[in-house]
C-alpha cells in the first residue's frame, strides 16, 4: 500500500525528540507563510501531538505546500537532516 502525505508527515514528526517537536509547533505559528494561507494559530498547536499536527497542517495548507511548509519550518530549527528525509520521500 502506498504512503500517503499524512503517513509521511505524521512519520517524520514522530521522529522528532520532544523539544524538537515543540519548537516546530512554536516556529510554525510565526513562520511567514504564503499570501493565500494563515498561519496556525498557536492554540491548536499547543497541545497537538504528530498526528495532530498532520492534519492540521494538512488541513491549513493542503498537501504539497503542507510539506513545503514541514520542510521550511524543519531548516528553521536546525533539525536539517529531517527536512532533507522528507524532502526525499516525494522525489
Amino acid at each position: 500500500m502506498k504512503k500517503t502525505i499524512r503517513d509521511h508527515l505524521v512519520f517524520t514528526l514522530e521522529n522528532l525528540r520532544e523539544d524538537d517537536l515543540n519548537r516546530f509547533k512554536f516556529k510554525l505559528s510565526e513562520l511567514p507563510i504564503a499570501e493565500c494561507f494563515d498561519n496556525i494559530p498557536q492554540g491548536p498547536l499547543e497541545k497537538a501531538n504528530a498526528m495532530e499536527l498532520s492534519r492540521l497542517l494538512l488541513g491549513f495548507y493542503m498537501e504539497d505546500y503542507a510539506v513545503q511548509v514541514t520542510v521550511d519550518v524543519l531548516n528553521a530549527i536546525n533539525c536539517r537532516d529531517e527536512a532533507e528525509r522528507e524532502v526525499r520521500r516525494f522525489l
